[in-house]
């Protein structure tokens, strides 16, 4: 899935599944990489779920990203979907 931030930068939306490892957290990864591959923001599953509102994914002054309400939204649904 893609989706613009805020600031009009278009990022990949991935699902990754973690290694379960002992003692490790077996929840898939909800990863937003920039073009190239490059990782902007990770979080678990269940994490990026509880989130209500829109998001800041990174938060420096200079490579400020964040999505809207909507966006965060689109992202859930698309999970809903994925993992139906």
């Amino acid at each position: 899935m893609r989706i613009d931030t805020r600031q009009g930068q278009t990022l990949t939306v991935s699902l990754e599944a973690l290694q379960r490892i002992p003692g490790g957290h077996p929840e898939p990864i909800v990863e937003f990489r920039y073009p190239g591959g490059i990782l902007c923001s990770s979080y678990y599953l269940s994490t990026f779920l509880a989130i209500p509102d829109g998001l800041c994914l990174e938060g420096d002054r200079f490579m400020r990203q964040d999505i809207s309400s909507s966006a965060v939204a689109s992202v859930k649904a698309w999970i809903e979907q994925a993992t139906a």
